[in-house]
């Protein structure tokens, strides 16, 4: 009987109690575990483990509450021979090679009380506890340490660690040291706090604990801008500086200043660095002025967020991303109309008939944004109506007859205008000339102009001339044209058409002749003498030619004439003569330049120049007179010296000189006449006084004197009053010059600027010619007397004071007094009657500059208090004003005063204006959105309205955060209308609802509030204005197309949107599809694969699950990248997209594993299987199915047979999967997990045969034939060689048994020995299947059927040894006392091993006394 503990396999640190009994069959009943859980059976004596499955229930025993003991039994007494071998190879094949040994009852129940005491002595490991929550850096590159589990083991025991749980797929860890290193990307925004267990073993004990692993930030993300497909804005080229524009916004994931966003506008195209501007709450504002066409009608501008910088992979940087935004200039009509294809000019015969077009203007609005419909009109022109032009197309068409030798060429001012007015409200136009050039016909004769230059004629029909008039000297020289002559010839026609022949005709044209004889169009032309001798004044005085101009290309109209007549000059041979030999002339002293003395002319009867004579006056000195050189006029030059009393008589002689300067004189005596050039003189002013109103005899003389000759009307004096005021009043003698008043004056009737004087101007002057006089100031005060009494402005005053007002002020009263001076106007108020103590009455100066006014103050008694409602409600006031004057006059006044009640009542707020208001966010509603209203009983009042408060509130809460962006979107005028401020944008997602408070104040309010508040609730309505977003979810997945169907279900995506209602809904479209192969190939875009399922809504999120639409090809290796669009159902619609990468796993790396048990124990223990290899590998298995294998060899000898194959693929989460050729090899690093499969019957592991190249069959064949010669040869050669190896073989396997006998079992190999294994015992030989062979019936070689059914321990497997350990080979002492317990009955190999490891139970570490043990390997398992 021999001991097993069980303890519970999913927690290993727990002992649980079992009890089982080896009878005739192996029972075994256990404590009833939790679901999922297992028993682990551990042979303490030889530290052998394997795993059951199913626990039976019902246990039969307990040894205590940590531990419990399996107790085996084999009952030969009850069962036969062959059953107990039997059951001994079942147990060898599972495991338990020395679990069936015989002993007795008393051996075996001391060495459990001795094996317990052992286990109790075992200490648990310890986790530190600062491993309950570790912070690991996001940015930790995969493959660097993460952190180190730390745990202590008293014992001293190595230790072993373990990790599970979702999130132990981004770690690694190292089994031996406790290092968790990172194996997938971390990513703290996908997901803050990852949860993992871990496990501490140290052999005997295993201990756990749940860790907390919180990613510390990194500045990993950059900025993302939302919404940027908004970033696109028209804005009127006439915007103010300081416009806002539009609004970016970008989010950082990352935290603190990583997370903080910066805008930053980096470059402008076309450029213009400092035309816009950012600020850093994402406004995009107008920094210059626009313009359309002088600028760029379009602005693309490249906006930069960044943030302000974090740390990564150890680094300080700075994220940032850009985005571009495109700014489109709308034109405003400021721009006046351009014509195209200036200047314009063009011909038209000057024949064209009325109506013909014969040009076309265009011209094109200058704002070309807008492109308005021009219209054309003929301006001006230099003959109006010869042309008109259609006012739509511009065409300019002929209205007139034309004559281009008339005007040759037509100017036209042609103005273009807009159809719409400008943004000045004007009509937008421009205007450019049309040079219109008329082409020739002959239609003209050559004709004569007077003139001297072509530059200077007009060549006009009124121009023409036919007759020319000239002079010359007799005996005129040869050969030399006659000056004088301005004969200018023109045909306007051009060309030949203008070219024409001159001659010469008449009576004396033999004396001449004409140059050119033959001119183009216009020449100048010479009448040139032939014969000097022919022109002599004796014989004619005058000579007449004709000038003949003849067009000889125009035959119907060919010649013009001209006649010339020529007058001959005289030579001087005579000199000028004076009618008289002298001549007296007179002229007054003084007299003015110019004053003309006499004329005198001579005579010349020669004619021409010499007939002109020329005037001077001799001495040259003489500067008082002088002639004109050719009248003759004798005039004065100075009057000064012209002064008769110094000198009264001149001498002078006259000259006349001809143009021959033949000269003749006359003798001339000037005398000077006297004249009156002395004024009458006044010695001083005169002043006087007089009273008004009485008849003053006012006396006053006024004297002059004049220094004129006595006797004469040069010294004769007379007197007039010429200026002054009030003069009517007054007169003077003009002879004495006494002044005297004619009546009374009213010193109130003066101007009050005079201040009661008259200042009279008199005049005093002589008889002479001309008459000169002087004046002098005569200044009479007249005194003021108390005449008049002062008056009243009003005769009846009204006013009105509000009651309870002390001292209140009621009304002024004003009376004037018309007295001139102040003693006498000066007025004093006071009230007579009415007053009875209650009003006051002040007399105030209102007026200190000119009459000084004075008015009466009315105000209510400072100690008396008016009551309205008492009474009385009005008074009746007499008021009297008087002067200051001797005697004092007065006069009075009445004054109505009425009692005012007082405002003293609070406005009400209108209900109805102040009910719940909807407003849509955006700029959907600008401007006034309701108006406000309140009433107040008071009959006078005045209400305005102000916005007291603005709270913001999202889903019925308030943001109390200071200066909310909502307390911009509204404004409310005084006049209570509540309006959208324009600069601001209302926004739905940011804040729902708007609770403005509202103060309505009476501005006449005097008495209680003057004011009212009240809430208005304002409903933000939701418009589509947000693009849905993509929530974070797993954007990689891994699919496996043998095993996926359609409508199987890949992926699934989330995504929100800040809109509510249907703006919100969202739906799911897979967009596009493409593959990516892993090869390189090309990249291919497919249809119809993948399809979304209608979204879900939870929590806030839509949901919906990626579908396979169409089979999927099981041989395409790479990744699927399907692009999945997110689509709300506002109008209009906003969608936002995203890429899903599915990564296949084809079937190359499917695995198939070979079990000898039946396809329906394989599916019963299929949970048990997955699980051992997914936590022996770390994937996820993916099962394809169970096969059965129908084709099973027929072995000769006992041995485990391939039954069934299970294919599964061992997927890791990265996209990755474990090959069959490499699964072998991952194995070997739990030789548990191998044992648990073996338990369950798996026999190998197949790799996939990969699939024929249908595209090379050729290849195929020629290689097929190559290999089937060469294999051929092989087999030939084969045969030989292995016929000697076979016998040999056998002979080893014999000579191995015998040899079991002599063996410990430290001596057998170390290492587990598994079907299939090529591991040698220490003679080289093979193990061989627990067969008895008959070596003396079995000596020769083995017969052809032998390979059928082949004991070869090489045979194909590759579930090959684990592990290989050194082994100790006995020295030949030992192995003769092994020999002496072998039995003489051929005792089978596995019961000599159990008999000799009797020997060495006690040595459970595997260590012997002769070296390393490794009890694993204690088996001779087949």
């Amino acid at each position: 009987m021999h001991w097993i503990m069980a303890v519970d396999a999913k927690y290993p640190g727990s002992i649980h109690d079992a009890f089982i009994r080896c009878e005739g069959v192996i029972s075994a009943t256990f404590q009833e575990l939790p679901e999922g859980h297992s028993w682990l059976f551990e042979d303490k004596a030889y530290g052998l483990a394997t795993w059951l499955m199913n626990p039976l229930r019902n246990p039969r025993q307990s040894i205590n509450a940590y531990s419990k003991w399996i107790e085996c039994e084999i009952m030969s007494a009850s069962t036969s021979a062959a059953t107990t071998e039997s059951l001994r190879a079942m147990f060898a094949t599972h495991g338990f090679p020395n679990v069936l040994k015989m002993a007795s009852q008393k051996i075996m129940c001391t060495l459990l009380l001795a094996f317990l005491l052992f286990l109790k002595a075992q200490n648990a490991p310890k986790i530190d506890n600062s491993m309950l929550v570790i912070d690991v850096a996001e940015d930790t590159e995969i493959g660097a340490e993460a952190y180190k589990i730390l745990a202590t083991d008293a014992d001293g025991d190595p230790l072993t660690y373990f990790m599970s749980g979702d999130d132990s797929i981004y770690f690694r860890l190292n089994n031996n040291t406790g290092i968790v290193r990172v194996a997938s990307k971390l990513d703290r925004e996908a997901k803050q706090l990852l949860t993992v267990e871990i496990f501490v073993f140290d052999g005997s004990n295993m201990v756990s604990m749940k860790q907390t692993i919180y990613l510390k930030d990194a500045n990993d993300n950059v900025p993302v801008f939302q919404n940027a497909s908004s970033y696109k804005v028209s804005v009127f080229e006439n915007a103010t500086k300081g416009t806002t524009l539009f609004t970016v916004k970008a989010v950082d994931k990352d935290e603190g200043l990583a997370g903080t966003v910066q805008y930053a506008i980096v470059e402008v195209l076309p450029d213009a660095p400092y035309l816009f501007e950012i600020q850093q709450t994402g406004n995009v504002i107008l920094n210059g002025t626009l313009s359309y066409a002088d600028k760029s009608k379009s602005y693309q501008l490249t906006i930069k967020a960044s943030d302000y910088g974090g740390m990564h992979n150890g680094n300080f940087i700075i994220q940032s991303t850009t985005v571009f935004a495109f700014i489109n200039v709308k034109d405003v009509p400021d721009m006046n109309p351009v014509f195209l294809n200036i200047p314009y000019q063009t011909t038209v015969p000057e024949n064209t008939p009325m109506g013909r077009t014969i040009f076309q203007v265009l011209a094109i609005d200058g704002d070309r944004g807008i492109n308005d419909n021009i219209t054309y009109a003929i301006q001006s022109s230099e003959h109006p109506g010869l042309f008109e032009i259609v006012t739509w197309s511009g065409d300019i068409f002929v209205n007139g007859s034309l004559d281009r030798e008339v005007l040759p060429v037509v100017e036209l001012q042609v103005i273009a205008k807009e159809k719409q007015l400008n943004i000045n409200g004007t009509v937008a136009s421009t205007s450019t000339s049309v040079s219109i050039t008329l082409t020739d016909i002959n239609d003209n004769t050559p004709s004569f102009y007077n003139c001297s230059l072509v530059n200077t004629c007009r060549f006009t029909e009124s121009s023409k001339v036919n007759s020319f008039t000239t002079s010359i000297l007799e005996h005129f020289s040869t050969a030399m044209p006659i000056e004088g002559l301005t004969i200018m010839a023109h045909d306007p026609d051009q060309g030949n058409n203008g070219t024409f022949m001159l001659y010469l005709d008449g009576r004396d044209a033999s004396a001449f002749t004409v140059s050119p004889e033959q001119i183009r169009n216009t020449g100048m032309v010479q009448i040139i003498v032939r014969n000097s001798s022919a022109i002599d004044y004796e014989l004619l005085h005058v000579l007449n030619i004709e000038i003949v101009a003849n067009d000889t290309t125009n035959p119907t109209n060919c010649c013009s004439r001209a006649n010339i007549t020529i007058n001959i000059f005289d030579i001087n041979d005579h000199s000028p003569v004076f009618p008289e030999q002298s001549y007296t002339l007179t002229v007054k002293e003084h007299a003015k330049v110019g004053t003309v003395i006499q004329t005198i002319t001579a005579t010349d009867p020669d004619s021409g120049t010499f007939g002109n004579i020329a005037y001077s006056l001799l001495p040259v000195g003489i500067n008082e007179f002088k002639v004109n050189c050719t009248t003759g006029v004798i005039t004065t030059v100075n009057s000064t010296t012209l002064d008769r009393e110094k000198q009264s008589v001149y001498y002078a002689t006259l000259q006349a000189t001809d143009g021959g300067n033949r000269i003749g004189t006359a003798s001339l005596k000037i005398v000077l006449e006297d004249i009156n050039d002395f004024k009458p003189v006044m010695a001083r002013d005169y002043t006087a006084f007089i009273m008004e109103g009485k008849k003053s005899e006012l006396d006053i003389r006024i004297q002059a004197s004049d220094n004129d000759e006595k006797g004469t009307n040069n010294s004769e004096i007379r007197y007039a009053i010429v200026g002054g005021d009030y003069q009517q009043n007054f007169t003077i003698d003009p002879i004495s010059g006494v002044l005297r008043s004619v009546g009374p004056i009213d010193r109130e009737d003066m101007n009050s600027s005079l201040d009661g004087k008259i200042i009279l101007v008199v005049e005093a002057c002589d008889l002479g010619v001309p008459q000169l006089s002087t004046t002098v100031n005569v200044t009479i005060n007249v005194e003021d007397v108390n005449d008049n009494s002062p008056v009243f402005a009003e005769f009846v005053y009204n006013a009105s004071v509000m009651e309870h007002t002390l001292g209140a002020f009621v009304t002024l009263v004003k009376a004037s007094d018309n007295d001139a001076t102040e003693i006498n106007n000066r007025v004093i108020y006071g009230i007579e009657n009415g007053s009875t103590g209650t009003f006051l009455i002040r007399t105030t100066l209102i007026d200190k500059i000119g009459p000084k006014q004075y008015e009466g103050n009315i105000t209510v008694d400072p100690t008396i208090a008016l009551d309205y409602d008492k009474g009385p409600k009005s008074y009746t006031l007499r008021v009297s004003a008087a002067d200051l004057g001797s005697p004092s006059k007065s006069a009075s006044a009445t004054v109505q005063v009425t009692v005012l009640d007082m405002n003293d009542e609070p406005p009400v707020l209108d209900p109805d204006s102040m009910k719940d208001l909807d407003v849509k966010e955006n700029y959907f509603m600008v401007g006034i959105v309701r108006n406000i209203t309140a009433s107040d009983v008071d009959t006078n009042h005045s209400l305005i309205y102000e916005l007291v408060s603005v709270a913001c509130l999202k889903s019925k809460i308030i943001d109390k955060q200071p200066d909310t962006p909502c307390q911009y979107w509204f404004g409310l005028y005084t006049n209570g209308s509540l309006y959208v401020n324009k600069s601001s944008v209302v926004d739905y997602e940011e804040y729902d609802q708007v609770e403005i408070t509202i103060n309505v104040t009476d501005l006449y309010t005097e008495k209680g509030a003057p004011s009212t508040i009240g809430k208005l609730t304002i409903n933000i309505v939701d418009e589509n204005d947000h693009t849905p977003v993509f929530l974070p979810f797993k954007r990689v997945s891994v699919i496996v197309p043998e095993l996926t169907s359609i409508g199987a279900e890949v992926a699934t995506v989330k995504a929100s949107d800040n809109d509510t209602g249907i703006n919100a809904e969202i739906a799911f479209v897979a967009t596009k599809v493409i593959f990516n192969f892993s090869d390189g190939q090309p990249i291919k875009e497919l249809s119809d694969v993948f399809e979304a399922s209608r979204a879900t809504f939870a929590d806030g999120e839509y949901t919906a699950t990626i579908k396979i639409k169409s089979s999927l090809n099981k041989i395409l290796r790479g990744r699927y990248v399907v692009t999945i669009e997110a689509r709300d159902r506002g109008s209009p619609t906003l969608a936002a997209t995203t890429d899903l990468d599915l990564i296949t796993v084809d079937d190359s790396f499917k695995i198939r594993l070979e079990f000898n048990v039946s396809p329906e124990d394989v599916q019963k223990s299929m949970n048990e299987i997955i699980e051992i290899l997914r936590k022996a590998t770390y994937s996820k298995p993916y099962v394809v199915g169970v096969i059965a294998v129908t084709n099973e060899r027929v072995q000769s000898l006992t041995r485990n047979v391939a039954k069934s194959i299970l294919e599964v693929y061992l997927v890791y989460n990265n996209g990755t999967a474990i090959p069959p050729e490499s699964l072998y090899s991952i194995l070997l690093v739990d030789i548990d997990a191998v044992n648990k499969l073996l338990d369950l019957g798996l026999l190998n592991i197949k790799e996939t045969t990969e699939p024929i190249d249908p595209t090379r069959p050729l290849l195929a064949t020629i290689g097929g034939l190559v290999a089937a010669f060469i294999i051929l040869l092989a087999i030939m050669i084969t045969v030989l060689v292995c016929s000697r190896k076979s016998y040999r073989r056998k002979i080893k396997s014999i000579t191995a048994m015998n040899a079991a006998k002599t063996m410990t079992v430290d001596a057998v190999q170390s290492g587990p020995v598994v079907p299939g294994t090529n591991k040698y015992n220490l003679e080289g030989t093979n193990p061989v299947w627990n067969a008895v062979i008959d070596i003396t019936t079995d000596l020769g070689f083995e017969d052809t059927n032998s390979d059928q059914a082949s004991i070869n321990s090489l045979d194909e497997n590759v579930v090959d040894a684990m592990k290989e350990k050194p082994v100790w080979k006995p020295n030949a002492l030992e192995m003769s006392e092994k020999t002496m317990h072998s039995s003489a009955e051929n005792p089978i190999p596995l019961i000599a091993a159990l008999d000799d490891h009797d020997i060495n139970k006690g040595k459970a570490s595997g260590k012997s006394e002769h070296g390393y043990h490794n009890s694993v390997m204690n088996s001779t398992n087949i």
